[in-house]
């Protein structure tokens, strides 16, 4: 049990990092700073302004850190069936924290419960 958690918290501090970098381009391409970024703001990040209906889950007009941290991972969804299975995850520290983060126990990642786990950090 000690050993999965130092697993977990070593792979965490690992895919925050990769989310670091990020979030300081998301910073920086948010000009009114309220933490999201609309169309204009998202052109500043290309790989944001060419996915940014697909990003903007909720469909409110903006995209925050947790909804394009979301969207870079499901990225690896090989198959289009919407979830991430081991094999299609490259990350090593999604792949290392996987059996924390299937919180439903069907051996595969969705999007949703991708964000819970950046809604956490």
């Amino acid at each position: 049990m000690k050993k999965n958690l130092i697993t977990t918290l070593l792979a965490t501090a690992a895919l925050l990092g990769a989310s670091a970098v990020w979030a300081k381009n998301v910073k920086t391409a948010d000009k009114d700073n309220d933490g999201t970024l609309d169309k204009t703001e998202a052109k500043s990040i290309p790989m944001v302004a060419k996915n940014f209906e697909a990003i903007d889950t909720n469909k409110d007009g903006t995209v925050d850190q947790i909804e394009i941290d979301t969207f870079r991972v499901m990225m690896g969804d090989k198959d289009s069936d919407s979830t991430l299975d081991k094999k299609e995850i490259k990350n090593k520290a999604i792949t290392k924290a996987f059996d924390q983060l299937d919180t439903d126990k069907d051996s595969t990642l969705d999007a949703k419960e991708i964000s819970v786990f950046f809604a956490q950090k």
